[in-house]
């Protein structure tokens, strides 16, 4: 049975924004699109962002990219460990599996995103096409509303694979713009950041 969990959904969800797939207009691999520009900066390790978000609404969606020099199935192993995802994934305190069945899990997280906000918990849905994509829906708990995917798209030569994430979320609080800018700018690529080097650790490469 699949035990999942999202590892990198925790800190991610502080920073809310939109419209990054409408500015790439390369196809690299079946369904992560790049121009050349952007290709280069992945390979080379550089965490790919887009934020679209006023500063009179918190609500609104993010999107980014990142290139792991791992199979997909070694990224998959690390991105749903439960039991080791707090140890990696700033600000998860707790989680915990309620329900499963057939490649669909249901997660509680408790979560304490900065000192100026509360601890929160919410559940959510999560289904699985293993090896490939989660989406993922709020279904009750502290925050309004949240939905996204992690789609892992591996390379042709199948050790190199690129993760794409993307969430929709409405936290029912006011969230000064300002806050989730540098949230953008300082948590997002760090998340992505541990994924990968936790990826990388458990294959014993080290990233140049």
């Amino acid at each position: 049975m699949i035990r999942p969990l999202q590892t990198v959904f925790t800190v991610m969800l502080l920073v809310i924004g939109s419209g990054f797939a409408a500015h790439l207009d390369k196809t690299v691999a079946a369904d992560v699109q790049l121009n050349d520009a952007q290709w280069t900066k992945i390979q080379n390790g550089e965490i790919l962002v887009h934020l679209a978000q006023s500063d009179q609404q918190p609500r609104g969606s993010v999107e980014a990219v990142v290139w792991i020099d791992a199979p997909a199935e070694t990224i998959w192993r690390i991105m749903t460990d439960c039991e080791a995802a707090p140890t990696f994934v700033p600000g998860l305190t707790a989680c915990r599996v309620l329900a499963s069945g057939d490649n669909w899990e249901v997660i509680r997280h408790d979560v304490k995103w900065m000192w100026l906000f509360p601890r929160v918990a919410y559940e959510f849905r999560a289904d699985y096409q293993v090896n490939r994509q989660i989406t993922f829906k709020r279904i009750r708990g502290d925050l309004r509303e949240m939905k996204g995917m992690w789609r892992l798209t591996p390379m042709e030569d199948g050790t190199h694979t690129v993760v794409r994430y993307s969430v929709y979320l409405d936290p029912g609080f006011f969230v000064p713009g300002w806050i989730v800018r540098r949230s953008l700018k300082k948590n997002l690529p760090a998340v992505l950041g541990a994924l990968r080097d936790r990826v990388q650790d458990a294959q014993g490469q080290t990233r140049p």
